[in-house]
């Protein structure tokens, strides 16, 4: 339950809640400004993310590829190229008109020709500079770099963000004022030996079949980020087919998180009832076991909440006898004290007077 609350940090904009983060501002240095990212229970948002594949450019690389030998500052310009190259991008977010530290990771890192060299060969280089005030690019140039700054979750400048040729985050360096050339250059190759492995298990699984290939997907699934778990919609449903007498005990997981993203689709259109009775209807039409049975009847609990449906008695008490059902499922798990507090939290729901309200309008007209 709690890998799945840190899994989830994307959802459509038509969810019905959103949580703040923090993002880099350009206002000056070491200042944030707040903006708003949806959020909600569970892989949810992990799976119904739209987010474009491929295994990249570390396998099959193509010797005579040319090396990127500067930083390019058109982002869209250098995944135009990378796609043509079948090479991943290495994009680096700076703040070099306000933040001291950029200008040193620009001169120091980003600028030095061995860094270049080699980063070139397996990379296409980008820098976005994230400007000192608004007055500086054009509005539309300004709203470019604040949508790349979402778009791959940018927490600090400076940082690199390692990308596939389709822009598909897979790696972030957040770069530290110690971190000496040698530092950022092992960093790096460090996200791209990952990538590389995450890759070589992808041809494994296509080569793979029955509990195997069971066991294989969730290793992927558990090594991926919440991007990359967004591609493994066709996994995720495979699996109960691949191993129908649960031989790997994994099928209970995957039978939750075909569910979620069913759910997640109910989300984005705003129908919280939808997304609750998909989960409701997968743990009470099928054997996931207590873990899972009692994760469903939490998310379930959980986006009524979210989405604003405890509004009457009814659904305050619907919503409780949810909760129930996830304790009684599995009363031992870790989470039972977390779950009685949600419970306790939901009986202490206030509801409208309705009966007040109505003598409260009749007594002065309205």
């Amino acid at each position: 339950m709690e890998e799945n609350v840190k899994e989830v940090e994307q959802v459509n904009e038509a969810a019905v809640e959103t949580v703040q983060t923090e993002t880099v501002s350009a206002a000056g240095e070491g200042k944030k400004a707040k903006s708003k990212k949806p959020a909600i229970l569970g892989a949810i948002g992990a799976v119904v993310i739209a987010a474009c594949g491929g295994v990249g450019a570390f396998f099959g690389l193509d010797l005579n590829v040319p090396a990127a030998k500067e930083w390019v500052k058109d982002y869209e310009a250098v995944q135009t190229t990378a796609k043509e190259r079948n090479k991943n991008i290495l994009l680096a977010f700076t703040g070099t008109g306000w933040d001291g530290v950029s200008v040193n990771f620009e001169n120091d890192i980003m600028q030095d020709k061995e860094f270049i060299k080699k980063m070139g060969k397996k990379f296409e280089l980008a820098q976005i500079d994230i400007p000192a005030g608004e007055n500086e690019v054009s509005e539309e140039e300004m709203q470019k770099i604040f949508t790349y700054a979402m778009m791959f979750n940018l927490e600090t400048t400076p940082s690199l963000i390692l990308l596939s040729p389709e822009g598909v985050s897979y790696g972030v360096i957040a770069y530290q004022e110690e971190m000496g050339l040698e530092t950022v250059i092992e960093a790096v190759e460090n996200v791209e030996s990952g990538y590389k492995a995450l890759a070589k298990l992808k041809s494994d699984i296509e080569k793979a079949s029955g509990v195997k290939k069971v066991q294989l997907i969730d290793e992927l699934y558990e090594k991926s980020s919440d991007e990359e778990k967004a591609n493994m919609t066709d996994y995720i449903l495979e699996v109960p087919a691949l191993d129908p007498e649960n031989q790997s005990g994994l099928v209970g997981k995957y039978k939750l998180l075909a569910a979620y993203s069913e759910a997640g689709l109910y989300m984005q259109r705003g129908d919280v009832v939808g997304a609750r009775n998909v989960l409701l209807n997968m743990v009470e039409s099928t054997d996931v076991g207590p873990e899972y049975a009692q994760e469903a009847y939490y998310t379930a609990a959980y986006i009524t909440a979210l989405g604003g449906l405890l509004t009457t008695q009814e659904e305050i008490d619907y919503t409780c006898s949810l909760l129930e059902k996830a304790i009684a499922a599995y009363p031992e798990s870790e989470h039972i004290e977390d779950l009685n507090n949600f419970l306790s939290l939901v009986k202490q729901q206030p509801v409208p007077d309705d009966t007040a309200e109505s003598a409260d309008s009749a007594n002065t007209g309205k």
